[in-house]
């Protein structure tokens, strides 16, 4: 079965080509992973962020042969790079939600702050942690990065919530298996058996949807048991609002389905208790809803008589990093895409670049673009309509998941197959440009305050630090790959640093 697996995924992702080859005990801790709290505050057309706290949590759910992300998806991305050799050593794409509300009338007018918060394996040595965000070009630009250092005092530790964890369908050791934990929302201490009912139900929805199905065995189901102080959740419109443990609510950016919760910190802390690739949160309400971000979180509700192709849709997303493929002319989610530039998303495509998709799907003889009509049916093709859009933008066939609830289509299906091979123990190939970190310049921390540290491919070169006048205000000889330079007398402000042909920015705070 892995051995199919392997090959789907190097057809799916042609580009692929270098061997995972970094040893997890040379640079990760066995136990335990580090988080960072971040919050990433801004508007329509502008963001920042500015740190909170690192966190040392006592599981790490992930594989620990794939490292590196073979997917390249995402509207954000963090890095590790270790500080001492300049070796990129874990990634991981993911989305937020700070990024939808970017597209809304509100983020026009006014700046809001979103927590966000990234899980690593725990680095041994001293470790930049970058986050990146894709560009509207589709192209990751670095925004931020932050020195960790194990021997910092306030590293914390202390756990804010501790809670029993109820194993509900366990397969396997962490670093093998697809670690799903879920969350309570809403669910009151006396409402904790019906939590666990629900829970089971959510495994069992899995167990018959393909192509999970097929993979059950290699997925792991745990619960924390966090009661909510009152019993269900925050429904702005009807003026309902209760005291939840993860502050959840319908009407996100004013969509009465949308249930979403902006309190990502409590969200990771609950979830500290079990190890985790995938958060699913399940909602004690009867209302049809939910929502699902990225390698961020799932959310659905468990009462409503669609619970069951919600939960699937919305993993969908979190999980294999999936478009909707539905037209929605009035959703401003649209405008994340760029019809000049293929979407990142595997079930999408502008056909500007087709090749890199699913053509290798396509019949021959099967038009492209391809007619909507029942000619087509079960056909994979490229049928205009998807990611909100009703022209410019493709989906893979008529029917799917991610469109109307039917079956996942065939290039949805081998995105998932995929995505679980790449969290077993089995290595897979990694996009080449994602492992030669080594090759650029490197400009950490960012903001910055007493000092930089400038990575280069090669000591003996020369670097300029240039303000936003132009002006040359320190030039620096670089005798290392790795320089660290002292800028605690430049003023505050954004420059420019120039070493081997190449430019990087940073901020001095």
């Amino acid at each position: 079965m892995k051995k199919t697996l392997v090959f789907l995924f190097a057809i799916a992702f042609s580009l692929l080509s270098w061997a995972q080859n970094i040893n997890f005990g040379q640079y990760f801790l066995d136990e335990g992973s580090l988080r960072m709290d971040v919050f990433q505050c801004g508007t329509s057309d502008s963001s920042h962020y500015v740190f909170e706290r690192f966190v040392i949590e006592p599981h790490f759910g992930g594989s620990k042969v794939n490292l590196v992300d073979p997917f390249n998806f995402g509207t954000n991305r963090v890095k590790v790079i270790d500080a001492q050799t300049n070796t990129l050593i874990y990634s991981r794409g993911y989305n937020t939600l700070f990024r939808e509300w970017q597209t809304t009338d509100e983020a026009r007018v006014m700046e809001r702050c979103y927590e966000e918060s990234v899980s690593v394996p725990l680095p041994r040595n001293g470790a930049y942690i970058i986050l990146e965000i894709r560009n509207f070009d589709g192209e990751f630009e670095e925004i931020f990065s932050k020195l960790y250092d194990p021997d910092e005092i306030f590293n914390s530790t202390e756990q804010r919530y501790v809670f029993p964890v109820q194993d509900i369908m366990v397969n396997g050791s962490p670093e093998s298996k697809v670690d799903i934990v879920i969350l309570p929302e809403g669910y009151t201490a006396a409402e904790m058996s019906k939590f666990q009912q629900d829970c089971q139900n959510l495994a069992n929805v899995f167990a018959q949807a393909e192509p999970f199905a097929s993979h059950i065995n290699d997925f792991n189901f745990r619960a924390v048991l966090a009661p909510s102080e009152e019993s269900g959740v925050d429904i702005p419109a009807t003026h309902t609002w209760v005291r939840t443990i993860l502050n959840s609510h319908f009407y996100t950016f004013y969509i009465d389905r949308y249930c979403t919760t902006r309190n990502y910190f409590a969200v990771k802390d609950v979830a500290a208790n079990a190890p985790y690739d995938q958060i699913y949160i399940l909602v004690n309400s009867d209302v049809y809803g939910g929502g699902g971000f990225y390698n961020f979180y799932s959310m659905s509700t468990a009462g409503n008589m669609s619970a069951s192709s919600v939960i699937v849709h919305e993993f969908g997303h979190a999980f294999g990093g999936l478009a909707d493929e539905y037209e929605e002319p009035d959703n401003s989610m649209g405008l994340l895409y760029n019809l000049n530039v293929e979407p990142w998303e595997p079930n999408l495509t502008t056909l500007v670049d087709f090749d890199s998709k699913w053509v290798d799907l396509v019949q021959p003889g099967t038009p492209i673009p391809t007619p909507n009509t029942n000619q087509y049916n079960n056909t994979v093709g490229a049928f205009e309509g998807g990611g909100y859009l009703t022209q410019g933008m493709y989906r893979p066939q008529r029917n799917c998941m991610m469109r109307n609830y039917a079956p996942f289509c065939a290039v949805c299906n081998r995105t998932i197959e995929a995505m679980i091979e790449a969290h077993s123990d089995t290595p897979v190939s990694v996009e080449s440009d994602h492992m030669q970190t080594e090759h650029l310049l490197r400009v950490c921390p960012n903001p910055a305050t007493d000092y930089i540290d400038v990575f280069v491919n090669q000591g003996d070169g020369q670097a300029e630090i240039i303000d936003l006048n132009g002006k040359v205000v320190m030039t620096v000889q670089l005798k290392n790959e790795v320089n660290r330079i002292s800028i605690s007398d430049l003023p505050k402000g954004m420059y420019m640093l120039r070493a081997n042909g190449e430019v990087r920015k940073f901020v001095k705070q």
